[in-house]
């Protein structure tokens, strides 16, 4: 997932304080308490609850720009524009290489509903949509397939990472692909993601950051 680094156990396990190891400087959890902890998180709908007002005022901050006809926003896909929560927790919260790629290809995750609405405003006000993921390129069609029958029907580019990008870091690689949309005369309002990778380096605008405890990327 996204060149996958370091799994939701793990980092909420460094997060949240229950047992003490014998270094008191570091505070852990139960391996089975963290996922407990992660799916209550999603299912009591705090999730929800965090999106809805990110979104509110990533909406407030787009009302107060001067638009033009190349303005533009940038989605990333996974955790942001589609959830992949409940596969996620079906395989245990890990990460299985093969798994992940038979249930890209499927093409049946869900649209965050607040991402949606977000889209579905700044469609009302003519802004174009691009997607930029780190979904490999033997994805496309299925993402393309997913993303139009969850209502993200108009976009200009959906941009997933080629065999030979797969070395270059999540934060490097989508600040390039930022700088050559910028060449190519979108002016860049704002970026939407779960990851700080996605949000990171030029050519930004506003940076919309979602809650994600299912994965970290370095």
């Amino acid at each position: 997932m996204k060149s996958l680094k370091i799994y939701t156990v793990i980092f909420l396990a460094l997060l949240l304080n229950s047992c003490t190891s014998t270094d008191p400087s570091i505070k852990v959890m139960n391996l089975g308490a963290a996922k407990n902890a992660v799916q209550a998180y999603y299912e009591s709908g705090e999730f929800d609850r965090e999106c809805a007002k990110i979104i509110d005022d990533a909406i407030n901050q787009i009302e107060k720009i001067k638009l033009t006809d190349k303005s533009a926003v940038v989605f990333d896909i996974d955790e942001t524009a589609l959830s992949n929560y409940e596969y996620t927790k079906q395989i245990g919260f890990g990460y299985i290489h093969q798994l992940w790629n038979e249930w890209q290809q499927k093409g049946i995750a869900p649209a965050i509903k607040d991402t949606k609405r977000f889209y579905d405003y700044l469609i009302s006000k003519n802004i174009h949509i691009i997607f930029i993921s780190g979904r490999n390129a033997g994805v496309g069609e299925a993402t393309k397939k997913n993303l139009i029958e969850q209502g993200y029907t108009k976009f200009d580019a959906l941009i997933l990472r080629k065999d030979n990008e797969s070395k270059i870091s999540a934060a490097e690689w989508k600040a390039a692909k930022r700088k050559e949309l910028i060449s190519k005369g979108y002016n860049i309002i704002a970026c939407i993601g779960d990851q700080d990778s996605d949000l990171a380096g030029g050519n930004t605008g506003i940076k919309i950051k979602l809650p994600s405890y299912l994965y970290l990327l370095d």
